[in-house]
């Protein structure tokens, strides 16, 4: 064994250990019984502990199965909606389907989770006009539906395609007008996008771009899938700008038209900003054999990677906006796309993560979700060390 491989199981060993720590913190807090601030029914909790038991059943008094019986509980206690995350139904079946192949018994939650999913897909309630995040986007709507019922290998085209021509339906035209947000008006925290084309990948256009690129994948689909994802991909294009710290960029909403130059943003991360979107683009050029798409895709990250600077971009741990989430796509754009700027920058945030590996254990109490908390930073550093990447396709990453 070399040094690089004995220092690599160390650092995997302690982060083995922070995460069953946060397994016990998870099982041991009483957590609020209805939806707020915490997302206790979330898929992190349970991603983590399967990632940590690899194929090994641990016995009930392990923190893996304790946590576990802690969110089946939260589970019952009823989701809110039937998006990937917040209390979602098609999150708890990402986590059910992850942890099915350590306790085989969460192999029939899965099925049933997923057939109640697929039902709710097929009516297509959602708008097509003055429409909001739940209608469209991935962490509350369709697109995160997509996400995460192709996150089973056995994934059926007849199960994702009512959400391609729902999605679809809302790219019917180059400008995108259908997915304006016309609801959250003077509201505090979503009130910004009224009126406005989101541009991100959690709750804007490259989230859709996402989604439908997925169905390609999936589905082999012809025109009436690849037609609107190249609309939409093409549309995020011209929103594009360089910005005062020169990175290829997009504003976090678009209100009328093309986007001008502006300060540099802060919010370069999974959610929003170029990672995100890049990838998206990048994802959506190899489905539409498009060489050029992804050459602007890759611009783009490149034009991040090479001003990368903790101090102004990293905002907390989490994968949402945090180091977790840079740490995936680094790796993603490293992987697939052969950038060595994202080695780089995922070597510099693994060693990141678990420097602060204390700080993720002592946040679980208030948020142990995959997005924005504990588990989802200990989750992206296990997926590295451990090359277990099963559940990445549910945040769009390979």
């Amino acid at each position: 064994m070399t040094d690089t491989d004995t220092s690599r199981g160390s650092r995997t060993s302690a982060t083995e250990a922070s995460a069953r720590a946060v397994l016990a913190i998870y099982a041991a807090t009483e957590w609020p019984g209805v939806p707020g601030a915490h997302h206790p029914a979330d898929a992190g909790p349970v991603v983590l502990a399967a990632l940590v038991q690899g194929g090994t059943r641990p016995d009930e008094r392990d923190p893996a199965s304790r946590a576990l019986a802690a969110w089946l509980k939260c589970v019952r206690a009823g989701v809110t909606h039937s998006g990937m995350f917040s209390w979602g139904l098609a999150g708890c079946l990402v986590g059910a389907q992850l942890a099915s192949g350590t306790w085989p018994a969460m192999s029939g939650l899965a099925a049933c989770l997923r057939s109640v999913l697929e039902e709710r897909a097929a009516m297509r309630s959602w708008r097509i006009q003055e429409v909001g995040w739940r209608d469209y986007d991935l962490v509350t709507g369709p697109s995160g539906i997509a996400l995460a019922l192709a996150t089973d290998p056995t994934c059926s085209p007849a199960s994702v395609s009512p959400v391609g021509a729902h999605l679809a339906a809302l790219c019917d035209t180059d400008d995108l007008e259908r997915l304006r947000v016309g609801v959250y008006r003077g509201e505090t925290l979503r009130g910004w996008n009224y009126g406005r084309i989101n541009t991100g990948l959690a709750h804007g256009v490259a989230g859709v771009v996402a989604a439908l690129r997925t169905i390609a994948d999936v589905t082999a689909a012809g025109d009436e899938i690849t037609m609107p994802l190249r609309r939409a991909a093409r549309w995020l294009v011209r929103q594009s700008f360089t910005d005062a710290r020169g990175v290829l960029t997009w504003p976090s909403a678009a209100r009328d038209g093309r986007a001008g130059p502006s300060q540099a943003s802060r919010r370069q991360a999974w959610c929003y900003g170029t990672p995100g979107v890049a990838w998206s683009l990048w994802e959506a050029g190899r489905v539409l054999d498009d060489p050029e798409l992804q050459s602007f895709a890759l611009d783009a990250a490149g034009s991040f990677l090479e001003g990368y600077d903790d101090a102004f971009y990293l905002d907390g741990l989490g994968i949402c906006h945090g180091a977790a989430g840079l740490l995936l796509i680094a790796d993603a754009f490293a992987r697939h796309a052969g950038l060595p700027a994202a080695a780089e920058l995922r070597a510099h945030l693994e060693r990141y993560l678990l420097d602060h590996l204390d700080e993720a254990v002592a946040s679980s109490a208030k948020d142990c979700s995959l997005l924005s908390g504990s588990s989802g930073a200990l989750i992206a550093s296990l997926t590295l060390s451990l090359g277990d990447r099963r559940w990445l396709p549910a945040i769009a990453l390979r």
